[in-house]
């Protein structure tokens, strides 16, 4: 079973792509802005981090830096999502999902980045 962190400054996205990824048997970890998300991460080093870019306190991408900057959670594979237009993203590595997105995306997406070696 994989852990997942799944972050978004909407509950109803964080709980609709929470129960559908519990489906495919995996533990979810939530979190409704970038900051706690941060400190979820860093205390429980989840296989996967699929984010918000737009929230409020700390960004996706605000949140992405600081994962990418700390050793032990460099190399936690990310997706984010947007409802806004794709950006240039400095994340490494990212997929980026746009909102609203195909759930057979989202599931491949997911799919890929749990099964690609760490970078």
């Amino acid at each position: 079973m994989k852990t997942i962190l799944v972050v978004d400054d909407e509950e109803a996205v964080v709980e609709f792509v929470g129960l559908l990824l519990e489906e495919a048997d995996h533990r979810i970890l939530r979190a409704y802005d970038g900051r706690s998300a941060f400190e979820l991460a860093c205390n429980e080093h989840p296989d996967l981090v699929l984010s918000d870019i737009m929230m409020p306190i700390l960004s996706g991408l605000e949140f992405c830096r600081l994962l990418r900057e700390k050793p032990e959670t460099a190399n936690i594979p990310i997706i984010l999502m947007t409802a806004g237009r794709t950006v240039d993203h400095a994340c490494p590595n990212a997929i980026v999902l746009t909102k609203p997105f195909d759930l057979n995306a989202l599931e491949q997406a997911v799919a890929e980045k749990l099964t690609q070696p760490a970078s």
